[in-house]
C-alpha cells in the first residue's frame, strides 16, 4: 500500500493496483456518502473518508502486486509484482506510462521513489537494489549483504537508508547507490523504519528496541558528492 497526502493506492493479489480517494469531513456527512470512516479521536467532529469506490483500477501485472510507490508531485505511482515488472501509472489520469523488467527476472519486493525521479527496486530473490529514472532508464544496482524488511528515503531526496535481518543500518546515495555509512549498532534484526522531515530516522528492530539517528549532510566532497554523517540520539 502506498499513501501520499490526499490518495492512498492499494495493490492486490488479482493484479490490479487500486486508487483510493482520501477527504476530510464531518462524521455525518462520511456516514451519509457511504464512505469508510476512521475516527480521530483529538478531533470528533472531523473523520478521514476513503471513497467507496476506487478513482482508478491499474492493470498490467501477471502476477500479484506486492509494492506500491507513490509521489503526487511527480503524478507517477509505480507498481511491482512477483512478475518481475514494475509498471509506471499516471497518478490523475491512471494512464499506463511503461515498464521496466528486473534484470534477473526476479519477483518485486519493495519499491521507493523520491521526489527527484529516482525509482529504487529492490527483490528478496537476489538481494539486489537496482535504480531507474521516471523514464525507465537503469541507472545503478548493489547487492545487500542480508535481506531487507525496509527501506526509506530521505526527506532531501539524496539518499536511501535501509534495515534489514543483518541488524544493519545502511545509507546509499540514491542515484548511484554508493554506500557512504554502514551502522552495526542494532545488533539484531530491523523490522521497521521512518524517515522524518528533519532527515532524523526512526528504526525499530525486533527486540523492541527503538535507536533515533540524524543525517547531517556535510560539504561537497572533491568529487562533487555529497557525505552524510550519523549521530545517535537515543535508545
Amino acid at each position: 500500500m502506498g499513501i501520499d497526502g490526499s490518495v492512498v493506492v492499494t495493490g492486490s493479489r488479482d493484479t490490479t493496483a487500486m486508487v483510493w480517494d482520501i477527504e476530510l469531513a464531518t462524521g455525518s456527512m462520511a456516514r451519509q456518502a457511504g464512505k469508510h470512516v476512521h475516527e480521530d479521536r483529538r478531533r470528533k467532529a472531523e473523520t478521514i473518508a476513503i471513497a467507496d469506490k476506487p478513482r482508478h483500477i491499474l492493470c498490467g501485472h501477471d502476477d500479484a502486486v506486492t509494492s506500491i510507490a507513490v509521489r503526487v508531485e511527480l503524478d507517477i505511482v509505480v507498481s511491482g509484482s512477483k512478475d518481475a515488472t514494475c509498471i509506471f501509472h499516471t497518478l490523475r489520469e491512471g494512464r499506463y506510462v511503461r515498464s521496466v523488467r528486473h534484470p534477473n527476472e526476479c519477483a518485486i519486493t519493495k519499491l521507493a521513489v523520491s521526489q527527484h525521479g529516482m525509482v529504487v527496486v529492490y527483490s528478496n530473490d537476489d538481494l539486489s537494489l537496482h535504480v531507474y529514472s521516471i523514464n525507465g532508464k537503469w541507472l545503478a544496482m548493489a547487492y545487500c549483504k542480508g535481506r531487507l524488511n525496509c527501506m526509506e528515503v530521505s526527506h532531501c531526496g539524496e539518499f536511501l537508508v535501509c534495515g534489514g535481518d543483518q541488524g544493519q543500518v545502511v545509507v546509499y546515495i540514491i542515484q548511484t547507490l554508493e554506500v557512504v555509512r554502514r551502522y552495526d549498532g542494532t545488533g539484531v534484526s530491523i523490522s521497521s523504519l521512518t524517515v522524518t522531515p528533519e532527515d532524523c530516522f526512526l528504526v525499530g528492530a525486533q527486540d523492541g528496541s527503538l535507536t533515533v539517528f540524524s543525517l547531517e549532510i556535510q560539504q561537497q566532497n572533491k568529487k562533487g558528492g555529497l557525505l552524510a554523517s550519523y549521530q545517535r540520539h537515543a535508545r
